[in-house]
């Protein structure tokens, strides 16, 4: 009776996640919901998570201090098949123990398959300098001089440093931040162990980004704005948020086969 038990539980388990190429994966997206931050408590979202069971997610939204460190956090349980945020006083255990594995620096499992962080410096005009020196701007200087000591100065002023913060992976941009602090997960997303995936926003158009373990890709159509995204534990699903304005978006539940 035992054997049969054990039988009937290991039939109804969900097959356990193998390796799999990007390019080979086909992903049905859908929308399951919106999240409004003009409707809820926070300003930026921060986390986005599966529970163990897939049955609902954990959403965390924060308010910032001036130096982009999290003033206060709020906390909300979404169904999966949609409906309104509801807050709770915590982060659920479950959900930190996701997000551990989801944001890490290297694929679960594997740590040859690794995001390298870098910090560069570039400079960047914070006041145009109109073409053709002080002629241009109204002035008495030499045409032929281009800009005069005065406007070189005031150029050098308006020029400012950035710090720009990024992440790489196989040689793909998967995060950048200019003067911001470093969010792990916010624009990626591990795949299960063992699945050798991640997905990221790509950083100019925000669209969506499968990637393996051989560095294949594969571009997800009609996607944009797109931050973290999130497997669920068995990776037969990918949620992720798509930006729709400046405070709401729309939460995407996608099948992967």
């Amino acid at each position: 009776m035992l054997v049969v038990v054990a039988m009937a539980a290991q039939a109804s388990a969900p097959a356990a996640p193998t390796a799999q190429s990007a390019q080979a994966i086909k992903i049905t997206p859908a929308v399951v919901g919106e999240i409004d931050l003009g409707k809820i408590k926070g300003a930026l979202v921060r986390q986005l998570a599966w529970s163990p069971d897939g049955s609902e997610f954990y959403l965390m939204t924060y308010d910032a201090n001036p130096d982009a460190s999290i003033k206060a956090a709020y906390h909300y349980l979404i169904p999966a098949a949609g409906g309104a945020p509801m807050r709770v006083d915590v982060q659920p255990e479950w959900a930190a123990k996701y997000w551990a594995w989801k944001s890490t620096q290297a694929a679960p499992g594997d740590p040859t398959f690794k995001i390298e962080p870098a910090t560069d410096q570039k400079r960047e005009d914070a006041v145009a300098i109109p073409m053709g020196g002080e002629m241009a701007k109204g002035g008495v200087g030499d045409p032929t001089g281009g800009m005069s000591t005065q406007a070189a100065m005031e150029a050098g002023r308006a020029m400012r440093n950035n710090n720009v913060y990024t992440l790489r992976l196989k040689g793909e941009i998967v995060g950048e931040w200019v003067n911001h602090p470093i969010v792990p997960g916010l624009t990626f997303g591990w795949g299960p162990a063992k699945t050798g995936l991640i997905a990221f926003s790509e950083r100019q158009s925000g669209r969506l980004i499968i990637m393996d373990k051989t560095g294949a890709k594969q571009k997800i159509d009609d996607t944009k704005g797109v931050v973290l995204p999130a497997w669920t534990e068995d990776g037969s699903r990918l949620a992720y948020l798509e930006s729709r304005s400046r405070t709401k978006y729309a939460l995407v539940v996608a099948k992967v086969q």
